[in-house]
């Protein structure tokens, strides 16, 4: 079984080959949510720059990412999350495409889910060479196909002017790729037959890559690889090329060109032949002379991409002795030198059942890591890692092992009688450690899973399984996670909503409106109504707004249902009013989508469009909304109000309201939460509940604001707030959410 199948996604299965059109601009966006991943991909679904589509890869963490940059060139743009597997894992991203690969040309775009924290320091972007950094409730579809289309072609120039160079870095990466050892025949051949590409060497010309050794005769170095003219049967050694009547060129002036380049280690560019010379004597003791027959003269690019590959062919070889250090490192953290997440993958799937049955994992999560690595530094957050880790070796001396499985995350086996108990794993939330002569409190959050309880799935997707409860965990405040299998059960039904929501955005009549009616309390009059989203499947059931509306939001796809929402509003008040009902009606929008430049642009739009007064449309956004971020919402808010459009503040009472605020906010109407409301018909509560509805009205008397009541839902909450001095209120004593030909109905009969 692997994760996958319990999120049900119809998605290709990821493996290590990526394949990619010439004919479209690729995007890799590596993001460890699937949400998230799922609302890009649609997001850029039909985007065409310069006339030429997107082909968009995903992967769900950085060792994903690195497998797909391994395999794939060419590639654009990287949307990169900043925390995935780990909080600094996009960094590492970043690193490894910039220092270890050597791209200084794709356009890197970190995004992060925290709107809280700020973008990196200008000396971390300027470090890593990042090009762009959103939060992910900013980046809008428009915004995001914008910062898509402007890096795109920046690669793309970037590219053109590089391209040359990058071409022969990727025949050396390809040419180590064909072998593991140090295959000279192999690894010369490929490339000289690319550098005969490159520089425009004609079938009449030739190249040639000699083994040269300064202990023997010239004439003796072995030809290793060679090409066109010179590519001739029983070649072995110079002597064989030089007695070689076929060439145009003296064998004296092949030789006197060899012994200079040789003698005097440089390159030699000539007209008819130029000599390259290159060492790898640090490496194996050898240097390489390239013969580069051509009737054509080399121009300064070809001399300058000559000069490139020599360069690169000592990198070629500088990198077979690094890999075969990598691959001895691959099962080790560099830092700690202990087991690291490969490690415990390979452990997990030699383990068979009846082992698994019998362990446990304990999974640690350093808090604030990311945060302190900016600004203490990475040596000083390594040092807490190392310290943390020697303490839990020494307290915990049974552990079977301890691994780092990210930069901030430890992972600890123990035998199932030695696992410790709520208690000792309490301990390991808050822990002191000194770090240079300085004690520091470590925060840390904690997951133990049975492992047993996840037999089944792959050993990459147990881990990942664990790691998501503990950040489920975080999430609501628990210090000590216990998994649960119904975490898994949990996940799916999430993941079925959003596929479902996914599909049913792109339907025309999946979603609809119901009008809730908002009522004159005293006379009964109607005097407005709020736009209720109303989500019904195919198969005839309806799905509450309670529950697709948090997944929306997580996902990062709230932004089209608002915009789905204002237009529907706006045509339904055109509706009504074509019938003579001019009745203002209010539809909600969650404050990352109100912010936005195109939220005003499309509200003037469709309102101009209808021809309706502005005066009948309301836009409500909730309190702690509203107050959380003042700054950029209350310019909105005025802009709405001096365009004539209503605003009401929903859920008031909730949220962190100041007086300060309170008197400047650009809004016309008060909504009192109904949970206050609801307390006045309580025996127990009724006191409190009428204490806050009166301050309430006297609040919004005293700056001027209308006032309403929601969730009304008995006589007696009527009555009393009546008694306050409320006018209007709207709740199921009234009316219930209904379809529009209902809401005409009433509206008709009211009359």
């Amino acid at each position: 079984m692997s994760l996958k199948s319990i999120i049900n996604f119809n998605e290709k299965t990821k493996d290590s080959h990526y394949s990619v059109s010439d004919d479209v601009w690729t995007i890799l966006s590596v993001e460890d949510d699937v949400n998230y991943q799922k609302s890009i991909e649609l997001s850029l679904d039909g985007l065409e720059v310069d006339g030429k589509g997107i082909e968009v890869l995903t992967a769900n963490s950085a060792v994903e990412a690195a497998a797909v940059l391994s395999s794939v060139s060419d590639i654009s743009v990287i949307l990169l999350d900043v925390v995935m597997e780990s909080d600094d894992a996009g960094l590492r991203v970043v690193d490894t495409i910039r220092n270890v690969i050597g791209d200084d040309n794709v356009r890197i775009v970190l995004v992060t889910g925290q709107p809280g924290v700020n973008a990196p320091r200008q000396s971390l972007m300027k470090q890593y060479d990042i090009d762009d950094y959103w939060t992910k409730t900013d980046l809008t579809e428009e915004k995001l196909r914008s910062v898509v289309i402007s890096n795109i072609r920046t690669w793309h120039s970037l590219s053109e002017l590089n391209r040359a160079k990058r071409g022969l870095q990727m025949i050396v990466d390809a040419s180590r790729v064909i072998t593991s050892k140090l295959d000279v025949e192999g690894f010369s051949k490929t490339v000289l037959q690319e550098v005969g590409k490159i520089v425009g060497v004609p079938h009449s010309g030739g190249i040639a890559c000699l083994v040269s050794s300064e202990l023997q005769p010239l004439e003796t170095n072995e030809v290793v690889a060679a090409t066109g003219s010179f590519s001739l049967s029983r070649m072995k050694v110079l002597q064989d090329l030089l007695s070689c009547d076929s060439h145009p060129i003296s064998i004296e002036k092949m030789t006197k060109l060899l012994n200079t380049a040789r003698d005097e280690k440089r390159h030699i560019f000539g007209k008819e032949l130029s000599v390259l010379y290159f060492s790898t004597k640090d490496i194996d003791r050898r240097s390489y002379l390239m013969l580069v027959e051509s009737p054509n003269s080399l121009n300064e690019q070809h001399v300058a991409l000559l000069r490139v590959f020599c360069e690169n062919v000592k990198t070629g070889f500088a990198n077979l002795a690094l890999l075969n250090k990598l691959s001895k490192l691959a099962y080790y953290d560099s830092e700690l030198n202990i087991p690291n997440r490969n490690w415990l993958v390979r452990e997990i799937t030699q383990s068979n059942d009846f082992m698994l049955a019998n362990l446990d994992m304990v999974i640690i999560n350093i808090a604030n890591f990311s945060e302190a690595t900016v600004m203490l530094g990475s040596s000083h957050t390594e040092l807490m890692v190392r310290a943390r880790y020697e303490n839990i070796r020494a307290h915990y001396k049974h552990a079977k092992e301890i691994c780092r499985i990210s930069h901030n995350q430890l992972a600890i086996l123990f035998s199932r009688i030695n696992t410790p108990s709520e208690d000792e794993l309490k301990s390991l939330t808050e822990q002191s450690i000194n770090v240079d002569g300085i004690n520091h409190t470590v925060v840390a959050t904690v997951c133990v899973a049975e492992l047993k309880s996840i037999i089944g799935y792959s050993a990459s997707d147990m881990i990942t399984l664990v790691e998501m409860a503990l950040i489920d965990g975080l999430e609501r405040g628990k210090a000590v996670v216990k998994y649960s299998p119904s975490f898994t059960s949990d996940i799916a039904v999430r993941h079925e909503i959003l596929q479902d929501l996914y599909s049913a955005l792109r339907m025309e009549d999946a979603f609809n409106i119901a009008l809730q009616p908002k009522v004159n309390m005293c006379s009964g009059e109607l005097v407005g109504a709020e736009a209720l989203l109303r989500w019904t499947k195919p198969d005839g059931s309806v799905v509450p707004p309670s529950l697709f509306i948090p997944i929306a939001e997580a996902s990062g796809i709230m932004n089209k249902i608002d915009s789905m929402v204002m237009e529907k509003t706006i045509n339904t008040i055109k509706r009504l009013c074509s019938i003579g009902i001019n009745m203002p009606i209010s539809f909600n929008v969650t404050c990352s989508d109100i912010t936005t430049t195109d939220f005003i642009e499309k509200l003037v739009g469709l309102l101009s469009a209808s021809g309706i007064e502005p005066s009948l449309l309301e836009v409500e956004i909730t309190e702690s909304q509203a107050m959380e971020d003042y700054e950029e919402v209350n310019p909105v808010l005025q802009k709405l109000l001096s365009m004539g459009v209503k605003v009401s503040v929903d859920d008031f009472g909730t949220g962190y309201s100041s007086l300060a605020h309170i008197a400047d906010l650009a809004v016309s109407t008060l909504k009192v939460d109904k949970s206050f409301v609801s307390k006045l018909s309580n025996d127990k509560c009724s006191e409190a509940g009428l204490a806050v509805c009166e301050m309430v009205f006297r609040l919004a008397n005293r700056f001027n604001f209308n006032i309403i009541a929601e969730g009304v839902e008995t006589e007696e909450e009527k009555e009393k707030l009546i008694e306050c001095g409320y006018e209007f209120a709207q709740g199921y004593l009234f009316a219930k959410p209904m379809p529009i030909e209902d809401f005409e109905a009433l509206c008709k009969k009211s009359a």
